[in-house]
């Protein structure tokens, strides 16, 4: 299967909960693309803040077992499609991976704004944004 990679900058809140998302509404199998997530700065192995765990399991996703890492090149080259978060998510991978740029693209038109250190309802807001996105890309990709 392809990868779908999900771009976030320390890959222990939205991306993987971007992840998550896509994995609970069957984006799969839909699709035919692996989920996976990275941050592009992160360091390898921290988990999904509790914030985010909490706030993905109320959409229905499980992320407990998620542990951060961060996107190389790679893992870049092997993406079908790499999904970011916000516009400058958008900007540095183009930057890093100009051959990839047809690939690159942002999850909604609105940044997603980073919920790190926010309280829950801060991280239920961004999870809801994420939803939404995931769902669209899912029915765009699946159609």
């Amino acid at each position: 299967m392809d990868k779908i990679i999900f771009i976030c900058t320390g890959n222990t809140c939205r991306s993987p909960m971007a992840e998550g998302l896509f994995r609970a509404h069957d984006g799969e199998e839909k699709t035919g693309l692996t989920a996976a997530s990275a941050g592009l700065f992160t360091q390898d192995g921290m988990p999904a803040s509790q914030n985010a765990v909490t706030a993905a399991a109320e959409l229905g996703a499980d992320i407990t077992a998620h542990r951060s890492r961060m996107l190389t090149p790679e893992l870049a080259h092997e993406a079908r499609y790499l999904v970011c978060m916000t516009g400058a998510h958008y900007d540095r991978l183009c930057e890093l991976f100009p051959d990839c740029a047809d690939r690159i693209f942002t999850l909604t038109q609105q940044d997603i704004s980073d919920p790190f250190g926010g309280d829950l309802e801060t991280y239920r807001r961004a999870a809801a944004e994420i939803d939404a996105g995931v769902r669209s890309i899912i029915e765009r990709l699946a159609g």
